[in-house]
């Protein structure tokens, strides 16, 4: 009985310091509005999130991204509705998820715009750095 039982805890010894030493997966980077104006540096084939404020309690449209194409790729864009309980002025979030297609660095800038008004204005701008 007590060697089965050290066998087993031997064997969840083990198990654990697998678990610990095996690298943990990379999870994609998730930018938000607070990383307005950084940088970040992700690997080719990896991707990235930017998950933002909807500005549109001001009035405000969301432009398409702009960014090297070359370097990037948008795989995908979604609109996440607001919060519940609704509070005025909510209206929800867009999330973008974009892959690093080579090596190099672009900017992304998300513009926004009321319709009325001739000029875009920058909502959202970071630096993408990407590496092999």
């Amino acid at each position: 009985m007590k060697k089965r039982r050290a066998a087993a805890l031997g064997a969840v010894a083990l198990l654990a310091l697998w678990l610990l030493a095996a690298p943990a997966a990379a999870q994609p980077p998730v930018m938000t509005d607070q990383d307005n104006g950084q940088a970040v540096t992700v690997k080719v084939g990896q991707n990235l999130t930017v998950n933002l404020r909807h500005p549109g309690d001001g009035g405000y449209n969301i432009l398409p991204p702009q960014y090297d194409r070359a370097v990037l790729k948008l795989a995908g864009e979604r609109r996440l509705p607001a919060s519940e309980p609704r509070r005025m002025g909510d209206f929800g979030r867009i999330v973008y998820e974009f892959q690093a297609l080579k090596e190099g660095q672009t900017s992304l800038v998300i513009p926004i715009q009321r319709p009325w008004e001739k000029e875009s204005q920058t909502y959202f701008k970071i630096t993408i750095l990407v590496h092999p």
